[in-house]
This record gives structure tokens, sequence and C-alpha cells, in this order.
């Protein structure tokens, strides 16, 4: 069999709602994990005075420690990756949409935030896809990775009938839904890595369903892959960082 390559997708650090103890469990994991391929599959800002209904306090927010924590996010992610790629979230999109419907000093900043985005990634050796449900979805052999484009207790099944095998964000949790098929399929949500007390969300129930982690695996020659999910137990995650494989059959190249 030949060498798998490791990889690791996360999702919705939200800039500087990023919650401490998770990120630095991701970095910690990584020094072991040593992933090739690298995936961030969106809402590296949370760009919270951008959104609709945004509070007036929300709109007087800088901007400065959003920005700054997220690109610091990113260039330590993608730093040593052979592969890298950043999946925009809806979040993110937030400046791409201001620079094409906003007018004066406002489009100009979104369009000097989005030169700043581009820059960015470039350095990190990355490639960016936008957040759009036909162009935004990166194939890791019969895998996919997307930011996700559908959201409550259905995500996962709405995802896995039109995608496929999938990882997503989006949604904060850590949950999959199979659906039945010639070819079963299965979509997996893979968690969030930022803060679970954020002002919006404060009075929804949807976030106690929130969970923190990441995925990552091992993608093979023949596009098959195997994989597994970190997740938040009391601030500590468990994670395998040696696979064996086991059994005497080779993987059959379909």
């Amino acid at each position: 069999m030949k060498t798998p390559e490791r990889f690791v997708v996360v999702s919705d650090n939200h800039g500087d709602m990023a919650d401490a103890a998770s990120v630095s469990g991701l970095w910690d994991f990584m020094a072991d994990w040593k992933p090739t391929i690298r995936v961030h599959a969106g809402d590296n800002w949370d760009f919270r005075n951008l959104r609709k209904g945004a509070s007036d306090e929300e709109k007087a927010a800088s901007l400065g420690d959003d920005w700054n924590e997220g690109s610091e996010f990113l260039t330590k992610f993608f730093k040593n990756g052979r592969r890298n790629y950043f999946l925009r979230g809806n979040h993110d999109e937030r400046i791409y949409d201001f620079a094409n419907n906003a007018t004066g000093l406002v489009r100009d900043y979104a369009q000097d935030g989005i030169k700043r985005i581009e820059a960015l990634v470039k350095r990190c050796n990355a490639t960016m896809l936008p957040y759009d449900s036909a162009h935004g979805v990166l194939d890791l052999g019969k895998l996919r990775v997307l930011h996700g484009y559908h959201a409550g207790v259905g995500a996962c099944r709405s995802h896995a009938a039109i995608y496929g095998n999938c990882l997503f964000g989006h949604v904060h949790t850590i949950e999959s839904a199979p659906v039945a098929a010639l070819e079963p399929a299965e979509a997996r949500s893979i968690g969030c890595l930022c803060k679970r007390d954020m002002d919006y969300i404060n009075r929804k129930t949807g976030k106690l369903r929130w969970a923190q982690g990441w995925a990552f695996g091992l993608c093979y020659p023949n596009g098959e892959y195997a994989l597994f999910q970190a997740r938040n137990i009391n601030g500590r995650f468990a994670c395998a960082s040696e696979v064996k494989h086991y059994g005497m059959h080779k993987m059959s190249h379909r």
C-alpha cells in the first residue's frame, strides 16, 4: 500500500471570538500529526459589524482585533503545509458582499480588506475557494469539504443528500448523518473553534448543541480516506497521533 497523506480540517474560529483552549489544543495536535494537507473550511473571521441586523455596538466595533487574530490563525495553521486550502465561510463573505453592494467609503474599505485577504492567502501558499454552493466545494479524493449551506437539526442529512461523503462547519456542532443509496454517503459537521458565548447567539437555544473540535485523517492514492474526529471533552482533546493498518487485503483501486 502506498503511503497515505495526513490531513486536518478546521472551521469557525471566528477571529477574536476563538476559544483559546481549543486553539491551543489544535496547535499541540498538529505538532504531532504533521498534516501535509490543511483545510480551513471557513469563518476564519467573525466580521460581526458587517452582518445584517448588527447592533449599533457591533457596527461601532473595530475590526482590528478580529482581523489580526484571524490572520495570525491562518498563518500558523498553513505553515509547513504542502497542500493548503481556505474555503471562505458566510462570515468571511460579508466583506465581499459589502464590496459589491455598499457605496462610498464603506465599499472602498471592503475592497481594501479583500486585497488584504488575498495577499494573506497567497503568503500562506493556499488556494482560496468562494462561499458558493457549487464552486466552494473541495474534493479530497472521495471526500468533499465545504463550509456549509444548510443549518438546523437536519443539516447533516441535507448535506449528505447533495454532496455525498463530506465534512462541513457552519453549524458549530459535532454530528453525522448517512443517506441510503446504492453508494451510501455520510456528512459530518466537524465542530467549531470559537467560544459558545457570543452576544448575537445568547438567547438562542441552538448554541447548546455547539461543540469544539476538528476532523483529521488519511487520504489514500486511490481516493479512499480514513476519518477521525477530535472533540473537546472538559477542555481536553483525545486524538490518535499514529495510525496502524491491519488486515491482509490491499485496498481496491476502483
